[in-house]
């Protein structure tokens, strides 16, 4: 089975959309986050849907399910206090096997292509990870204090990391155990972090930067 779990969780409150979170925002009628339903509805390779969202928003979910027809929506989950909490309540809400696929995607790309999506699918017969990522335009210095550089990284082996990712299911629920096992000094945003800190190699879809 391959299952897409939709991060719908975040108040967007760098959007300035008033109290609305901006995956609610309606785009030409409707709201943001059935775009992204519809992109997991449309793709063949997608089995069911889980949609991460915030407690408030659970029953609309459910309605715009119907209102757009999205009946691969069979689970909708309460967000978690950050993203990686989010992934790891969507990862219990679905009954997926180790073997099975995982595609995070965000409710807030609602132009993310058939074919970046088709690709995560090829590759993932090989692999156990999957991302989306863009050639860098700009050399990155890391800083650890924001004052001084450490390192200067050039851009011809740079990647900026977009969504979606896939992953084998019973990898990523490792990658996130592992993590929530012990303190950590800092968060982690991106899965592909978690995934990597195993030792599991993972593969790269260029995407498309519009």
């Amino acid at each position: 089975m391959n299952y897409a779990i939709i991060l719908a969780g975040g108040y967007g409150i760098r959007f300035n959309s008033g109290n609305l979170p901006k995956q609610f925002v309606e785009m030409t009628g409707m709201p943001m986050v059935a775009y992204s339903m519809k992109t997991a509805q449309c793709n063949a390779n997608i089995d069911e849907i889980c949609v991460v969202t915030l407690e408030e928003y659970t029953s609309h979910v459910w309605e715009w399910g119907k209102q757009y027809g999205i009946p691969k929506l069979k689970y909708v989950a309460k967000a978690g206090v950050t993203r990686f909490d989010s992934v790891y309540s969507g990862m219990c809400a679905i009954p997926a096997k180790e073997s099975d696929t995982v595609m995070i995607m965000t409710a807030v790309c609602p132009l993310l292509a058939q074919e970046t999506v088709n690709k995560h699918y090829s590759l993932i017969r090989e692999h156990d990870g999957v991302i989306t990522v863009v050639k860098a335009t700009d050399a990155v210095t890391a800083s650890d204090d924001g004052i001084m550089a450490d390192r200067t990284l050039q851009k011809e082996k740079l990647f900026v990391q977009q969504g979606p990712q896939t992953y084998r299911y019973g990898v990523l629920r490792t990658a996130h155990e592992a993590y929530r096992s012990v303190p950590q000094e800092r968060e982690v945003y991106e899965d592909s972090e978690l995934v990597l800190r195993l030792n599991v190699p993972v593969a790269m879809v260029e995407g498309d930067r519009f």
